[in-house]
């Protein structure tokens, strides 16, 4: 009976070393770029999406403004902070989804419609940190601005040059506007439109672009960088018609296109008009309330709205 447990455990003993054997000459005989990009499982790199990732964008409706949450993983971004009197229902959107700290706050510019949120917003949820303009306005709304960001105690950034940072396996690039801004007599708000900050969301084969308020010059300097096509796109100022917006659908081609207006103050007919023969797939928020496009890397997307 002795001789035949030995027996057993020798034989056992032999399989157990034939397989760690077996095992070292397959990862002998993987490659460094075998190394490098795993065994197929997500590496947690942001520089290597994978297809596996979801991509949640929320175009949230606080009317002719915008507000707009990137999430992936859990990593959680907002793009503008849409007016001071919708902040309340933006912290709403925020909690059913999970979000109690943002990763970073985008704003592109200082129209109250983009920056008015910005306290109450910072008072629900914690930021690590604000991208501004690389210009300083003397207007009010400049000045409520930085105000409101002081008291959020994130860390800020001015965006002179291009910025580029990780949301979760995605990647977030923030552009200046080719346009300098030119402060109005009387200290109105200037040309900031036009020196709009635009950001340029890419996870996998998933692209968004979300431009601001760019209007006419604003736009042509867009052009004359060349940043490619994108998928889905926040249409610049809210659906106005410039004369060159047909050229720059042209240029970026988008498949889905999403506009940030109300009902008093919609989106131009010429601009929709436009969109239908670029054969896009348009949202308004004036009539499809909070729009939310969701992807996996692959190239595709589903939409759902909250008045759908």
């Amino acid at each position: 009976m002795k001789k035949t447990l030995t027996h057993i455990a020798m034989t056992l003993f032999a399989v157990c070393l034939l397989c760690l054997v077996a095992c070292a000459r397959e990862l002998d005989a993987r490659t460094p770029a075998d190394l490098a990009h795993g065994d197929g499982r997500q590496n947690g790199s942001a520089n290597a999406p994978t297809s596996s990732s979801s991509l949640r964008v929320s175009y949230i409706d606080v009317g002719k403004g915008d507000c707009i949450l990137v999430q992936e993983g859990d990593a959680a971004v907002l793009i503008d902070a849409g007016y001071e009197n919708t902040a309340a229902n933006v912290l709403a959107h925020l909690r059913t989804q999970g979000v109690r700290h943002l990763d970073a706050m985008v704003i592109t510019h200082y129209d109250r419609d983009h920056i008015g949120g910005i306290r109450t917003i910072g008072e629900g949820v914690s930021v690590k940190t604000v991208y501004l303009p690389g210009y300083e306005g003397a207007d009010k709304n400049y000045r409520s601005c930085v105000s409101a960001v002081k008291a959020l105690g994130a860390s800020t950034q001015r965006v002179s040059k291009e910025v580029s940072l990780n949301v979760g396996n995605a990647r977030l690039a923030i552009y200046p506007s080719g346009v300098a801004y030119e402060l109005s007599a009387g200290e109105a708000e200037g040309n900031d439109n036009d020196a709009s900050l635009v950001a340029a969301l890419t996870n996998g084969r998933d692209s968004f672009l979300f431009a601001g308020d760019l209007e006419e010059e604003g736009i042509a300097a867009y052009l004359k960088a060349k940043h490619g096509q994108f998928d889905v796109l926040k249409m610049p100022h809210h659906g106005r018609r410039s004369s060159n917006t047909a050229d720059f659908l042209d240029d970026v081609r988008p498949q889905i296109v999403v506009i940030t207006d109300s009902q008093k103050d919609s989106a131009d007919k010429k601009t929709l008009k436009l969109l239908k023969a670029a054969n896009a797939k348009t949202y308004r928020t004036s009539v499809d309330g909070t729009v939310v496009v969701e992807s996996h890397g692959t190239g595709t997307y589903s939409v759902s709205s909250s008045k759908s």
